[in-house]
């Protein structure tokens, strides 16, 4: 595929692992999926661990920082989402009942962010760029797949998620409650209801990864001391996905495109 040079207001355009063995997590990710890595200083003896894919940014990894340990906050994946103006969308989560978890600021020249909670307890990132759009390598193999929100209410979170983010909505074909997020014609994430078969799961963004083949990569995850949560199921005519966590207990998806 090639180059990503921007990414729509609205649409998916980073993910980051907060984790608490950095090391290990960067071994874990780098043999299953061929990332290199390429640190950045961001403070004392603290670093920013972009993940390279064929020499483009994929992803980034960093260790947790004391105040999440100290509010036991579990290794996990963050999905960020491009806007036009972070303290104007800011200003926006908070007028449809969003919580700020973190003021609007800048990321030295990178960009500038803010973190919201939506009224359903499910945590993100916006995410406005100056020299880091977010993903260089998207939809394929290694790369950010999909988007997904496990939500406890699907329609009022479509709801807020469409009124912040300028987002559009369908369901998807077939049996499966399934609500597509959509820029334009395109979907961009999905939204599903967090069911009694998953646990007792709070609502969270879910990232799925790319990989040639969903069977492989569950044996390579565990040989590496990850685990299957959600095992291999076919979506048909769309593909093969599982659900895993990882050695330090972060939990993502893979996904095989059909055909």
């Amino acid at each position: 595929m090639p180059e990503v040079t921007s990414h729509p207001q609205g649409t998916p355009s980073w993910v980051e692992l907060s984790t608490i063995d950095d090391q290990a997590a960067l071994a874990f990710y780098g043999a299953l999926f061929g990332w290199v890595d390429d640190p950045h200083e961001i403070g004392p003896d603290m670093f920013y661990h972009m993940q390279m894919l064929n020499g483009l940014e994929a992803a980034a990894i960093y260790q947790q920082s004391e105040l999440e340990r100290s509010h036991n906050v579990p290794p996990h994946w963050r999905t960020y989402f491009t806007v036009d103006n972070v303290d104007q969308s800011a200003e926006k989560a908070k007028e449809l009942d969003g919580t700020l978890v973190m003021e609007p600021m800048d990321v030295f020249d990178a960009g500038r962010m803010t973190m919201i909670q939506d009224p359903q307890g499910a945590i993100f990132a916006l995410w406005q760029p100056k020299e880091h759009i977010g993903f260089r390598v998207n939809g394929e193999s290694g790369a950010n797949m999909w988007s997904e929100l496990l939500t406890t209410a699907p329609e009022d979170a479509t709801k807020f998620y469409s009124g912040l983010l300028g987002l559009n909505s369908s369901k998807m074909p077939g049996p499966m409650d399934y609500t597509m997020l959509n820029v334009a014609e395109t979907g961009v994430a999905g939204v599903m209801a967090i069911n009694s078969e998953m646990g007792p799961i709070p609502p969270n963004w879910t990232v799925y990864f790319g990989v040639d083949n969903v069977d492989a990569a569950i044996k390579k995850a565990e040989s590496l001391g990850g685990s299957t949560v959600v095992p291999a199921m076919d979506i048909p005519e769309i593909g093969r996905f599982a659900g895993l966590q990882d050695s330090q207990g972060a939990m993502f998806s893979v996904f095989q495109p059909a055909g």
